[in-house]
């Protein structure tokens, strides 16, 4: 027997009374009881429309361990208050929460409750701390919202949408000392794949041609010659380094082993790198041994700031489904490259088939570098060519 049962009797002995008696109270009583049934029905099918819950935060995107302060705000609409109202949400099992009226954690999952109190008409909120552990994309899409119902053992339960995304950046590994200044391609010479202008010394000026930027025009010489002048700046050289991650896949069925620790040690060298760059103001690439929307690997252009900076840390943070390319094959594009270019490879296996591909990079007179990340620490191998090609190993 359900909660419906025991009103609909009561209804129908009040109103089989008062058919005997003619009494109106009965009547009114009796269909009172019989009117409560409906009445939830039809408050549980419509109380979504005036439920809304938001949920903001003091930060969108920020490394392992930092707390964020969430508010979360619900919104009642209607003519009724909502008194012992929770709100049921699932997060990550890395993620901590404190402030929560009730934690708990099962499956990998952490599921916290939070009680509120709406008056008609009115909005509560309630702060809470989420701390995340682990690199990742925090989401959440809708919570469950459970209600005081108007028969007991019936509690009104619905789903709410919500849309929160808290992006966690991958902790940088620590780097062994790098001089990548060692590593640079052979010769000095400038060619047209690198050479570059300096923006910082201004050799002098020359007549405007077409194309040339407004922003590099001379205005005071302009002024002075009453015709167009352009700035002419210094010219250097800067390497463009070729970062390459080897990302293993998920499992091998073959070695019958997981590889997560692996890669999650591969992207935080990568987010290291990443930062080394960013302080030095290095360009690099990256090419990753991932497939991208039908693409053989993943690669983003050279670049250098705080843009591209980020760009790959969102990449990093975001890398979790992914199928894997060799990386012999990776390497195999890198050997036709026309430019001399540093590469930079991050590993956490180095067999004899990776030791063949970088053989046949040194051949063709590239700079290799590797930082091997099969252990807690990277490792930094830097490879040079001898005047009868063959390889040696430098010690960093």
């Amino acid at each position: 027997m359900n909660a419906k049962q025991p009103f609909q009797l009561i209804g129908f002995i009040l109103l089989f009374g008062a058919l005997l008696s003619g009494s109106g109270f009965l009547w009114i009583f009796g269909g009172l009881f019989l009117f409560l049934p409906a009445a939830q029905e039809w408050w549980q099918t419509r109380i979504g429309r005036w439920l809304k819950v938001d949920w903001t935060a003091d930060q969108s995107r920020v490394m392992p361990g930092t707390p964020v302060q969430v508010t979360v705000r619900l919104h009642n609409r209607s003519w009724l208050p909502l008194p012992a109202t929770w709100l049921r949400i699932t997060l990550p099992d890395h993620v901590t929460v404190t402030g929560a009226a009730e934690s708990s954690q099962s499956n990998q999952r952490t599921y916290i409750r939070l009680r509120f109190d709406v008056p008609a008409r009115k909005t509560a909120a309630l702060t809470l701390d989420l701390t995340p552990h682990k690199r990742g994309v925090v989401w959440l899409t809708d919570v469950e919202c459970e209600t005081i119902p108007l028969f007991l053992g019936e509690p009104s339960t619905l789903t709410l949408p919500l849309s929160f995304s808290l992006l966690v950046y991958p902790t940088p590994l620590p780097l062994p000392p790098l001089a990548f200044d060692e590593t640079e391609p052979e010769g000095s010479s400038l060619s047209r794949q690198r050479q570059q202008e300096d923006m910082t010394f201004l050799r002098g000026v020359r007549p405007y041609f077409p194309g040339d930027r407004i922003k590099n025009i001379h205005w005071k010489a302009t002024a002075k010659t009453n015709t167009l002048q352009t700035r002419l700046f210094e010219h250097t050289a800067r390497s463009n380094w070729r970062v390459v991650g080897h990302i293993l896949p998920s499992y091998e069925p073959s070695l019958q082993r997981h590889n997560h620790d692996e890669n999650e040690r591969t992207i935080s060298c990568m987010a290291a790198i990443s930062v080394y760059c960013r302080r030095h103001s290095l360009s690099y690439e990256l090419f990753l041994t991932v497939k991208q929307r039908g693409r053989e690997l993943y690669h983003l252009p050279a670049g250098s700031g705080k843009s591209h900076h980020l760009y790959v840390m969102t990449q990093l943070a975001q890398l979790h489904h992914y199928f894997t390319t060799p990386l012999t094959s990776l390497l195999r594009r890198l050997e036709d490259s026309s430019s001399k270019d540093a590469i930079l490879l991050i590993t956490p296996r180095l067999d004899e088939h990776v030791q063949a591909s970088i053989d046949r990079l040194l051949r063709r007179g590239h700079r290799v570098a590797v930082l091997d990340v099969s252990g807690e620490q990277a490792a930094l191998r830097r490879y040079e060519t001898t005047a009868i090609q063959r390889r040696r190993a430098v010690s960093p």
